[in-house]
């Protein structure tokens, strides 16, 4: 099994290498992320303020909103809609990790185009919802010139990714089903940005139990703590301790399925400073202690 480094320095977590490439655009109105998980992923439900183009280039990507789970492979398309809470997975396939472009644009850019397109309004107390998934081979080929814009950096790269970004958009609203387009209540609560709960999830996902601090995170994400913690209850419905937690305890269930490792060594590699905390911490949140877990998945 590859150990997972969880390590720190200086007092603050040192995360795993980011598994995200971001780029911003439109007065922030637009925002790319490139996303290639070493691992598979599994996103709490949450909501978010904008919309989501989600595209797969490799793996599978299983989203569930509003009653329905849809599951896309390469060339997929599926959307996250405007303040419709949603879960996520991202998850390799055939031995192949998941790699996904996700094009996040503001409600107030859709606004401006739903005349246009043809759209119930995007603006007032009513909103579209892009429901099901679909195929375009368009989309597929601005998300993969997409993430090798992100990836190789070249001279222009952003004037390239915002022209690819536009095309993205432009071109799902051209071909998206109508069918599977409806009007819903708008929820036009306050929540954190895409790119902020992505880039805090990461940073989670990389911290030991020892060394997990609100005031670093904040600082990492350059916002105040008493913002974040209202965004970011406004956006998962969890303090940011008790979702790192919750995080933090199912990555101990992910470990304790390879039978190499001890209930002791798990809970060193989480960063718990003792087994009886750990395994209190996993009876709280499981109804059960890490050993009847494991006996129970592994007869």
């Amino acid at each position: 099994m590859t150990r997972v480094d969880l390590s720190h320095s200086g007092g603050r977590p040192w995360a795993k290498k980011p598994a995200c490439t971001f780029w911003t655009g439109r007065d922030g109105q637009l925002c790319v992320q490139s996303f290639r998980p070493e691992d598979n992923v599994h996103y709490q439900p949450h909501a978010h303020s904008e919309y989501g183009i989600v595209i797969c280039l490799a793996g599978e990507i299983v989203l569930t909103q509003l009653g329905q789970t849809q599951t896309i492979g390469p060339q997929g398309v599926m959307m996250a809609n405007y303040g419709v809470e949603h879960a996520s997975s991202y998850l390799s396939r055939a031995g192949e990790p998941c790699e996904v472009v996700c094009l996040a644009f503001d409600r107030r850019l859709l606004a401006a185009m739903t005349t246009e397109f043809a759209l119930p309004p995007a603006a007032g107390g009513t909103c579209p919802a892009f429901l099901g998934t679909m195929e375009n081979a368009t989309l597929h080929e601005c998300a993969q010139g997409i993430a090798e814009e992100l990836q190789t950096g070249q001279p222009g790269h952003k004037l390239v990714i915002e022209t690819l970004a536009t095309r993205m958009l432009v071109e799902t609203l051209r071909a998206w089903p109508r069918a599977n387009i409806v009007e819903i209540a708008a929820d036009t609560a306050a929540r954190l940005p895409q790119k902020d709960f992505v880039r805090a999830y990461e940073f989670m996902r990389g911290c030991r139990k020892e060394n997990f601090r609100l005031q670093h995170l904040c600082q990492f994400l350059g916002s105040s703590e008493e913002r974040f913690t209202r965004l970011f209850l406004a956006t998962t419905r969890k303090t940011p301790a008790s979702f790192y937690n919750q995080l933090l305890l199912a990555r101990a269930r992910d470990l304790l399925r390879d039978p190499g490792l001890s209930i002791k060594e798990i809970g060193f590699e989480l960063g718990f400073k003792t087994s009886s905390h750990f395994i209190a911490a996993f009876r709280r949140e499981f109804a059960a202690s890490p050993q009847e877990y494991r006996q129970r998945s592994h007869p």
